[in-house]
């Protein structure tokens, strides 16, 4: 199971970045950061794969944050994810985390 862990690493960064990484890890600091960090990249990956549709203006979801980023930083700054301007500057900051969706117009199907 590490080998294969340690595989997904070095294949989704460059060869330095991976070695980093696994100093990281080995030594243990700020761990669940980078643990985060990767994780949001295949949360990312898995939501492109999906297509997010929503009635106009009606739940749109646009963001899919992992939820060790979004409690760390609601430690961080409590109340920074109700600011919406606060969370249109990290959408900029982290694009991984904005979701695509294609909004559709209402329709009822009648049987």
């Amino acid at each position: 199971m590490a080998d294969q862990f340690w595989q997904n690493i070095v294949t989704d960064l460059d060869d330095e970045m991976a070695h980093l990484v696994k100093e990281e890890l080995t030594r243990g600091w700020n761990v669940k950061s980078v643990m985060a960090g990767l994780e949001q990249r295949r949360i990312k990956e898995a939501t492109d794969m999906l297509e997010h549709c929503a009635v106009e203006g009606v739940g749109q979801q646009t963001m899919s944050v992992d939820p060790d980023v979004y409690f760390a930083w609601e430690a961080i700054e409590p109340g920074c994810w109700a600011d919406k301007q606060w969370r249109d500057d990290f959408k900029k900051r982290h694009p991984e985390t904005a979701v695509n969706y294609t909004p559709r117009k209402t329709t009822v199907l009648v049987p």
